[in-house]
């Protein structure tokens, strides 16, 4: 039996490099940190799956909202079942510092997957200038990755630039945000020429419940994990995929070292008992996520004290108000995740797009005025002031977001990957610059930006970071070539963001899963691999 390709990490990355790996009839041994929830809220959510939803309101569901804090910053920590899973360390897993950073890696089977907020979105050909990769090469990926991964989307006015590639029926609106539709729905065409697309928000959610205990509750509960597991996850995917006889899953695992030996690779790991085991493949994918991937291959290169840079597409939070309320809002059946994008192409305000996802009612809101307001809020017309609050997540190009640079240092007997951020003072002018648009076009969309309570994350804040070994024509240094491999390298293949020559507004995970999905493809075939 020929030498398996591993796939180093269980998140859209890896699970998407290992279906194209498989789809080319090759072997496929995928190595994981495999953290998974707890076996105590795995049975608190299957008892919950077997109440009517219509129950699941108040104590049956209070447990799922443990840990969960709202804060003007957004929300410190994701938590999904009232667990931390996604983030837990284990023994040999790399280490981070850094002052000013506010970013991680997962060991969690699925990676961030687990915990994301499933929002999905291709970049377009405006936004890929320097890559050396097309919007055209990635198109039969992005489809590709439908076929495993169930999107909520339908064809609306972002269409054009950034196509569904499949259409399916998006996640009904709450009524705030069907309200906001229909206002702009109305100015369409004047928004247009103000360089403002939007739409339905697209969503990675299995909203018919097939093969789940049951469709779309629109229970409200999308911010804690679907009591019925429909937001998608990789991790669902790998359970399936275990059942093909080509592939093999094994978690508990800590990729320490990557080692070429002529026509092998070497993987070294250490196993959260803290034993020693190494595996031998034919070529390694890694997609352990850019900060885990940039540890790995620093240490295996022995290219200790040396600088790596990290791009990011910089986050913030911008809270709008609506001219109107909407009655009873927060008692209607509703989702809360996204429920519209809006793209902001106007190159007075930007070269680049900006990204906007709307967010309407949810209890967070609540927890937060309360934070802020303390004993006032007892006074303060909550309602009237909720029914008109959206709260848009923003961000921005990474040629106009934070830089920061990473070393992997080596000091008694331990490695540690320190992060130095430096701000941009163009950041600031392009978010001011976005919010006296907003002001302006007011009549048109019917809201006004709240300049006052904006709020920027933090370098890394948004989880939407790469460029570490990105992919170049003619690699030089830590550059990658076309099939992520850095330019000393023949065999070992990067496969996650951290090969992306910049990082775009538009969400990250759908173009990290096409990326890696057409590597594998490309490899597993055989093409231009040396």
């Amino acid at each position: 039996m020929s030498k398996p390709l591993i796939v180093i990490g269980s998140g859209p990355a890896g699970v998407s490099c290992a279906k194209a790996l498989l789809a080319e009839g090759r072997h496929v041994l995928m190595i994981d940190g495999g953290n998974e929830l707890e076996a105590a809220n795995a049975q608190k959510l299957a008892k919950l799956r077997t109440i009517e939803p219509s129950s699941w309101a108040g104590d049956a569901s209070e447990w799922l909202r443990e840990g969960m804090r709202a804060a003007v910053e957004g929300i410190p920590l994701k938590l999904v079942y009232g667990s931390d899973f996604p983030y837990r360390t284990m023994a040999g897993a790399p280490k981070i510092e850094g002052k000013g950073v506010n970013t991680n890696f997962s060991l969690g089977k699925g990676g961030f997957s687990a915990v994301w907020g499933a929002a999905v979105m291709p970049y377009c050909e405006r936004d890929l200038i320097g890559w050396p990769v097309t919007a055209a090469d990635l198109a039969p990926h992005y489809r590709a990755v439908l076929d495993f991964m169930p999107v909520a989307q339908g064809n609306d006015g972002l269409e054009e630039t950034f196509p569904t590639f499949r259409t399916t029926e998006p996640l009904p609106l709450s009524a705030q945000a069907g309200a906001l539709w229909t206002h702009m729905q109305n100015h369409a065409s004047v928004l247009r020429t103000q360089g403002i697309s939007f739409g339905r928000s697209r969503l990675a959610v299995n909203s018919s419940g097939e093969g789940a205990p049951g469709p779309c509750a629109r229970c409200g509960l999308c911010m804690y994990g679907c009591p019925y597991g429909l937001i998608y996850s990789t991790a669902q995917t790998v359970d399936l995929m275990r059942s093909h006889p080509n592939f093999r899953y094994l978690a508990g695992y800590v990729v320490q070292r990557l080692e070429e030996r002529g026509s092998e690779i070497r993987v070294y790991t250490q196993k959260a008992d803290g034993v020693a085991e190494t595996f031998c493949g034919e070529r390694a994918f890694v997609g352990a996520g850019v900060l885990a991937t940039a540890s790995l291959m620093l240490r295996s290169l022995g290219a200790f004290d040396q600088p790596v840079t990290f791009k990011e597409s910089h986050y913030f939070l911008l809270p709008m108000l609506r001219l109107r309320g909407v009655p009873g809002f927060e008692r209607k059946n509703l989702h809360t995740l996204a429920q519209l994008f809006v793209e902001v192409m106007d190159e007075t305000v930007s070269p680049n797009t900006i990204h906007l996802q709307t967010y309407t009612y949810n209890d967070l809101f609540e927890q937060l005025i309360a934070q802020k307001l303390g004993p006032m809020a007892r006074i303060f017309p909550a309602s009237t002031f909720l029914s008109r609050l959206f709260l848009f997540q923003g961000y921005l190009h990474s040629d106009h977001s934070p830089l920061t640079v990473g070393r992997l240092e080596h000091k008694n007997g331990t490695d540690v990957l320190r992060l130095i951020p430096t701000e941009r003072p163009e950041t600031t002018l392009i978010l001011q610059k976005l919010v006296t648009k907003l002001a302006k076009i007011r009549k048109l969309t019917g809201m006004v930006p709240l300049d006052m309570l904006m709020r920027r994350g933090e370098p890394g804040r948004g989880y939407h970071s790469g460029g570490s070994f990105q992919m170049q024509e003619r690699p030089s240094g830590f550059g990658s070539d076309m099939l992520g491999r850095p330019a000393c390298l023949k065999r070992i293949h990067l496969i996650d963001a951290s090969v992306f020559p910049s990082i775009p507004a538009t969400t990250i995970t759908y173009t990290v899963m096409a990326n890696a999905h057409r590597i594998g493809t490309q490899v597993g075939r055989g093409d231009d691999v040396a």
